[in-house]
Parts: C-alpha cells; sequence; structure tokens
C-alpha cells in the first residue's frame, strides 16, 4: 500500500496484522479501508494494530477500526499492540476501546508530541487568546 505514511497489512493464518505509521488521517484512511476489503468474508480470528509509531488519528482512522471490527472475519479479537496512552484515550472516548484488547501501552517521548504539535500547529490555522469575563473584542 503505497501512501505518504507506510501501512503494511499482511495475513498470517488467521491473524491479520496492520503496522500503522505515525498517522492515521483522512488522507490515508480510505486506501487502508480499501485494502481491507480484500480481507471481507476471510476466516480471520484476530486483527492487530501494530501502532507503535501512531500519534496522531482523525475521525477517519477511527472509522477503519470500526470497519475492522465490524466486517473483517466474524468479529475478529482486535488488538492495540505498543498504543500511545493518548491514542488510547481517544479510543476510549469514542467507544472503541472496549472491543479492543491493548497490550504494551507506551508513552509518546517529549521530544516526539513536541514535533507533532510543531507539525500540527504548522499545518492548521489556531488562534488562541483569553478574555476575562465582562470584557469585549472591540
Amino acid at each position: 500500500m503505497e501512501n505518504k505514511e507506510k501501512i503494511d497489512v499482511t495475513l498470517k493464518g488467521t491473524t491479520l496484522t496492520i503496522t500503522l505509521g505515525r498517522k492515521l488521517l483522512a488522507d490515508n484512511a480510505p486506501a487502508l479501508t480499501e485494502e481491507l476489503t480484500k480481507y471481507v468474508g476471510q476466516d480471520i480470528h484476530e486483527v492487530v494494530f501494530d501502532a507503535s509509531k501512531l500519534n496522531i488519528i482523525s475521525s477517519a482512522g477511527l472509522r477503519v477500526v470500526f470497519f475492522v471490527s465490524q466486517k473483517i472475519g466474524n468479529k475478529p479479537n482486535i488488538v492495540f499492540l505498543n498504543c500511545a496512552p493518548e491514542i488510547h484515550t481517544v479510543l476510549k472516548h469514542v467507544g472503541l476501546a472496549q472491543f479492543i484488547e491493548f497490550k504494551q501501552l507506551v508513552t509518546i517521548r517529549k521530544e516526539f508530541k513536541k514535533d507533532v504539535l510543531e507539525e500540527f500547529a504548522a499545518n492548521n490555522d489556531i488562534v488562541c487568546y483569553q478574555m476575562k469575563m465582562g470584557e469585549t473584542d472591540d
């Protein structure tokens, strides 16, 4: 599968392993879903998301996880391997964590977080300011 973010999908026996890159976003999640459609109807008992590098997941990425839980195999066991606590929290807040087994939660290094925040800020228009109660923005 050829994308900006390298994602590998391999099937060994009844285990499908999806090795994710740093991001699972709208620019690569649809291609991953399309790649995964070839496994619909196959005898897959476990889907392992190797999230060792994953530090950003969007709603499009969450749809991939939901797709896997609903369409691949016959309700396979879903595992997130080496998942950062921040990704775990997102999966938990949207209700997907209850269907996922998490193995080896890892902490993202501070410099890794800094790189992610700088990249996000550089690619997004964000305006932050603070106002006290009663002040106007004249």
